[in-house]
């Protein structure tokens, strides 16, 4: 009786041990994120985020660093948008309107964004080309501050792909 009790004790064991091992492995390279702001730049209120994974194209889900001087965000935050631009594209953008290599884009304008925050809106009327290691970030909706008010992120603060859960 008490080696049936010893073996039942074993496999309980080794079996907690390999799901606490999977576990390890999903959080060493998974990351849950929560944006937690009333306004949200996209149309989701989940994330799961792959550390591993910072090979970005032009649409994908990104997670990054706000590493940018800003009187509206500090500097550090963890941000989710959508790469709009890749190293070597072309963007144009004004209030109303972008392109990404003179293709117009469907990103929601930013008049709502320039209004809310009063600014200037003729100091967002800007052409640029994307660097080697520099991305740009958008958001999907009227209330998103992104890479057309403080500029390109640099590759190094990339965090991951970002995957919307709901």
């Amino acid at each position: 009786m008490n080696s049936i009790k010893l073996k039942s004790t074993i496999i309980v064991c080794l079996t907690l041990l390999g799901l606490y091992g999977l576990a390890e492995l999903f959080f060493a390279r998974f990351t849950f994120s929560f944006p937690i702001f009333q306004d949200q730049c996209l149309y989701a209120h989940m994330f799961i985020v792959d550390k591993r994974d910072k090979d970005i194209k032009r649409g994908d889900l990104v997670a990054f660093k706000f590493n940018k001087e800003d009187k509206n965000f500090d500097k550090g935050l963890n941000f989710i948008k959508i790469a709009a631009g890749v190293p070597g594209d072309e963007i144009k953008f004004s209030p109303n309107e972008m392109f990404v290599n003179r293709v117009e884009s469907k990103i929601a304008g930013m008049t709502h964004a320039i209004n809310f925050l009063q600014l200037n809106p003729k100091e967002y009327e800007r052409q640029i080309t994307l660097n080697e290691n520099e991305f740009f970030m958008v958001g999907e909706t009227i209330y998103s501050y992104d890479s057309r008010f403080w500029g390109p992120i640099n590759e190094e603060d990339i965090l991951g792909k970002a995957y919307a859960i709901f």
